[in-house]
């Protein structure tokens, strides 16, 4: 599932979170794949996306139906 599908499947952001990493700019914000958490989150699904204010953290943003 990407993102822009779970957007249309109902589901909205929740939470937002900035972890240190890199995701690439140039990457359709849409197209991006959706994951399933574990550990504290487990079962909750996540998406990647770039930070357009700094190359050294990106966001990882949770979703909820």
């Amino acid at each position: 599932m990407t993102y822009s599908e779970a957007i249309a499947a109902g589901y909205h952001v929740a939470d937002t979170v900035t972890e240190a990493g890199y995701i690439s700019r140039k990457m359709d914000v849409g197209a991006g794949d959706v994951y399933i958490a574990g550990g504290r989150r487990k079962g909750q699904l996540y998406a990647l996306m770039p930070n357009w204010n700094s190359t050294r953290f990106y966001y990882r943003v949770y979703l909820t139906k």
